[in-house]
């Protein structure tokens, strides 16, 4: 049979190679919010269970080191909340932090040296304990929501797992031993709180671990779908949201619409300005055109001077305004190139077709650009619909 001693020894074990593991994710992770805090809060997790497990092997315990065992424990999980609310990019207010550190502080200086008890010191730290979990859980979804789910699953089913097991064993060990003596103490639940805790704090290791290599890679993929100039959506991202909206459309029976513009007389700046005054002017535009569509609507930025809007429209006359809305957003907001606010207008072309499995989106394009070029002809800082497989949307 297992005894607690041998299993607190595992326990330490497993705390320090994870604590390594966290050294090294947080070195080769540094853009990861969470990292430092998760390797710090471990470390002092650890330490504190190296030093429960000397304690508990003395004669008589020090409550002095008692009431040390616990603070680097329980501030070890508060920082576990910390770094995951900061990875999450979702604050907790600081009034919660307040009510740990005095909960900890205070209730374990009571309970330890001012009225030991055992028993009540324990009641503590499993309520903080809890209250650490349910807020780390609260933390999780966005994560979820932003990387994916690889490492939050892992995480939550560790963390949940914990406080039902805990909760359990620790409800057991007052119903049968209620005048726990210590650590190392006779008591058949020991063994399988200690069981417990490599299980799911092995788990939990190897979650945030997840957590920060499906940031990366999320951070990695984002970047790879993102202009650098202008912040906009790239090519690629806007060819993946065609292949969205071409599943969507067809399955609800929409109309696909399109329009593509670019800057009139851009050779123009170049040459009168140099490349740092165009790039300046592409920025500017970026920043201009993301305000000036709405959140349904997809803009991107899909070669040169030439951008592409994914509309959400109903008819060719909304189409239209949702166009025109753009163009004079741009021809309203002059860039500032050095001194200089340089009147900046674009050409819009434009298509719609009705949704079907036969829908080209080639054919669409080819549509718009057509639309595109008529409305460079004909004047420019325009915006020209053409039509696309005989469905007329002329306006």
């Amino acid at each position: 049979m297992l005894d607690t001693k041998s299993l607190s020894i595992a326990l330490i074990l497993i705390l320090i190679i994870g604590c390594v593991m966290h050294l090294v994710n947080w070195r080769m992770h540094r853009a990861s919010p969470g990292a430092k805090w998760w390797t710090i809060g471990l470390c002092s997790q650890t330490l504190a269970i190296v030093l429960a497990a000397v304690a508990n092997s003395q004669p008589d315990i020090s409550m002095p080191l008692i009431l040390l065992v616990n603070y680097l424990a329980l501030g070890g999980t508060v920082l576990l909340v910390y770094g995951t609310a900061s990875f999450a990019e979702r604050p907790l207010p600081p009034v919660i932090y307040a009510g740990l550190a005095g909960a900890i502080v205070l209730g374990l200086a009571w309970f330890t040296l001012i009225g030991p008890s055992i028993s009540l010191r324990l009641i503590l730290v499993g309520l903080v304990q809890l209250a650490c979990n349910v807020l780390i859980l609260t933390r999780l979804g966005p994560i979820a929501k932003r990387d994916g789910p690889m490492g939050v699953v892992v995480l939550a089913a560790a963390v949940i797992s914990m406080i039902l097991l805990l909760g359990g064993l620790g409800l057991w060990q007052f119903l049968t031993q209620p005048m726990f003596t210590g650590l190392y103490s006779e008591s058949p639940v020991l063994p399988a709180v200690m069981l417990t805790l490599i299980a799911c704090k092995s788990t939990m290791i190897f979650g945030y671990l997840l957590l920060s290599t499906a940031y990366s890679q999320a951070q990695l993929e984002r970047m790879a779908l993102n202009d650098t100039l202008t912040e906009l959506p790239n090519r690629r991202a806007f060819e993946r949201e065609v292949s969205q909206r071409l599943r969507s459309t067809r399955k609800h029976d929409r109309l696909m619409a399109l329009a593509i513009f670019d800057i009139d007389h851009f050779k123009l700046v170049n040459d009168k300005h140099g490349h740092d005054g165009g790039d300046d002017v592409l920025r500017h535009l970026g920043r201009v055109a993301a305000r000036a569509v709405r959140p349904k609507d997809f803009v991107a930025r899909v070669g040169g001077e030439e951008f592409a809007v994914l509309f959400d429209v109903d008819d060719a006359a909304e189409l239209v305004t949702a166009a025109n809305r753009l163009r004079l957003a741009i021809e309203i907001d002059r860039p500032l190139v050095g001194e200089l606010r340089l009147p900046i207008t674009v050409s819009v072309g434009a298509a719609m077709a009705a949704s079907s499995p036969e829908l080209n989106f080639g054919a669409l394009y080819r549509a718009a650009d057509q639309s595109l070029y008529q409305a460079k002809a004909t004047g420019r800082n325009r915006v020209v619909v053409g039509e696309v497989d005989g469905f007329d949307l002329a306006a």
